[in-house]
């Protein structure tokens, strides 16, 4: 409350007077009838309006110090107020300084860093570039040291492959002696057997040609002595005794039948020549003559014959 009324000192001041004001007025009444001379009343409250003005000079007086005061104060509270702003603006000019100083410092050792990291830079990049270098020579000598053994890798290859390929000329020598050699005896053998065969051979046509003539002759007695009619009528027989007689064959039939059998008798192959009767007929001769097999062996071996021309004549 003293707070508020020294920051409203004239506020406070003058709503006393007004109040003082219209106190004293109701105090003493409006009188708007003619003035004369004041009753005792009227003067008892004139010298109360009198104590009262006392009262509200003392009172104003009382204000006037205390605005003083508190003019005094406020006074006090500014130069106070402005001290701490300029011991602020010290303190941040102080502090300026100082981030300014610390950011210089910063700056300086970003830039020595930075300098150094240029330096450490060009050292390295001198550093590898003699690296590289020292890489380069070492590759090259790596090199020439493979180029080295490669060429003596491939001088030992040419000079085993020499080697071989002369050993390989003489036992291509020595084998062409051998085979040679071997051709020489298996020319000699050759030849010995084809002497030999020659002359097996020689005495087989000879005996073959003795057995053919001594067969022949026993044939041609055969068949002077009617053995080979006789044979012919025997298959002749055995045809017909086999034979089915077909509805379409006609009286006088005659077929000429070329059978082709083997040394057991077997009938191998039959086909139908000339003849006079039908496709029934026909089929029906080579189903007798192959189920008449084997055929009847000749009564002399030497009448054997491996293909045969037979005349089926059933009708005689």
């Amino acid at each position: 409350m003293a707070s508020f009324v020294r920051q409203h000192t004239g506020a406070v001041t003058f709503s006393v007077l007004l109040h003082l004001v219209i106190v004293a007025a109701f105090s003493v009444g409006l009188d708007l009838t003619p003035r004369r001379a004041p009753s005792a009343s009227q003067q008892l409250a004139i010298e109360a309006s009198v104590v009262d003005a006392a009262l509200v000079q003392r009172e104003m007086d009382r204000i006037a110090e205390s605005e003083r005061e508190a003019s005094a104060r406020r006074e006090e509270q500014e130069r106070l107020a402005r001290e701490a702003a300029a011991e602020a603006e010290r303190e941040r000019d102080q502090e300026q300084r100082r981030l300014e100083a610390a950011r210089q410092a910063r700056e300086e050792a970003e830039r020595v860093e930075e300098q150094r990291q240029a330096e450490l830079q060009v050292q390295r990049e001198r550093e590898a570039a003699e690296a590289e270098r020292e890489r380069v020579r070492l590759a090259e000598l790596e090199q020439q040291r493979e180029a080295e053994q490669a060429r003596q890798r491939e001088a030992e290859r040419l000079r085993l492959e020499e080697e071989a390929r002369q050993a390989r000329l003489r036992e291509e020598e020595a084998e062409r002696q051998r085979q040679a050699e071997e051709r020489r005896r298996a020319e000699e053998e050759q030849r010995r057997l084809r002497a030999e065969a020659e002359a097996r051979r020689q005495a087989e046509l000879d005996a073959e040609l003795a057995q053919a003539i001594e067969i022949e002759n026993e044939r041609r007695q055969a068949e002077e002595a009617g053995l080979l009619d006789q044979y012919v009528r025997m298959i002749e027989n055995r045809i017909q005794q086999s034979w089915i007689r077909p509805a379409s064959a006609v009286p006088g039939l005659e077929c000429v039948v070329n059978v082709q059998q083997i040394p057991s008798g077997d009938v191998v192959d039959v086909r139908i020549g000339r003849c006079n009767g039908d496709d029934a007929v026909v089929r029906s001769i080579e189903t007798a003559v192959l189920r008449a097999s084997p055929l009847p062996k000749p009564p002399v071996p030497s009448l054997f014959a491996r293909n045969l021309e037979v005349i089926f004549r059933p009708d005689l």
